[in-house]
């Protein structure tokens, strides 16, 4: 097994031993979605402006959005900063495995946690409301995919110039909520005026819930909307991997 397969294997059970990160990512998407269905009236009934479609429709990308904000703004810098602040990166330094790894570890357990919340969110709407599933599941998942990518890569750029976890939780507040909002988390997207419409595309979480929501109904995800996605994934990863501390 290779150095990167055991430290995942490792990372993952640490990962299933913090109840606050694992509600966050794997359980609380598809328990918003069926609150949001049940409690809110409307949610349920067919819109004008989207065709036809319900809210609860095209909510479920919004949720996965949630999802992934949660995991890259919150729990990736947190982890990180903590690895930091230990000394487990600087003790790897010593060791044939480098300490690199540990982050690519570290990606691919969040990653693996974030594609079960899609498929938990996906399936309680399909069973609870009748949500149909993706009918682009390939520009779905496209859509996702690039979508974690950029977003992993802004929570890879927190936990690398955060000096402290404190420091890190006040950065990742401080990009939560504004992402959210962008999301259509508090007013959905398909309520925003154009111009409020035209800056939430232009930021890696607002054209991810767009595009997966375009690929949800049926529509090929905008060009512009996966290339914002691919300039945040390439350009803050650079910038991360330029500027990361190791102690």
């Amino acid at each position: 097994m290779s150095a990167i397969a055991s430290l995942t294997r490792l990372d993952t059970k640490l990962f299933l031993r913090e109840p606050m990160w694992l509600t966050f990512g794997l359980v609380f998407p598809p328990l918003l979605l069926v609150a949001i269905g049940f409690l809110f009236p409307g949610f349920d009934e067919p819109l004008a402006e989207l065709d036809g479609a319900r809210l609860i429709d095209v909510y479920p990308s919004t949720v996965i959005g949630l999802a992934l904000a949660m995991l890259s703004l919150m729990t990736l810098p947190m982890t990180i900063v903590t690895d930091r602040e230990e000394g487990i990166l600087r003790r790897m330094r010593t060791t044939p495995v480098h300490p690199a790894k540990l982050l690519v570890a570290h990606l691919n357990v969040i990653a693996m946690v974030a594609i079960a919340g899609v498929a938990l969110t996906l399936v309680a709407g399909a069973v609870a409301f009748g949500v149909p599933l993706p009918e682009s599941p390939i520009w779905f998942a496209v859509s996702f995919v690039l979508g974690t990518a950029s977003m992993l890569a802004l929570g890879l750029l927190i936990g690398a110039v955060a000096r402290s976890t404190s420091v890190a939780q006040v950065l990742g507040f401080a990009l939560f909520f504004p992402m959210l909002f962008f999301a259509g988390v508090y007013v959905p997207r398909a309520f925003m005026s154009d111009g409020l419409a035209t800056v939430a595309n232009l930021t890696p979480l607002g054209a991810a819930v767009q595009a997966m929501t375009d690929a949800a109904t049926g529509s090929v995800p905008s060009i512009q909307h996966l290339l914002v996605m691919v300039v945040y994934a390439a350009v803050l990863g650079v910038v991360a991997t330029r500027v990361f501390r190791w102690e």
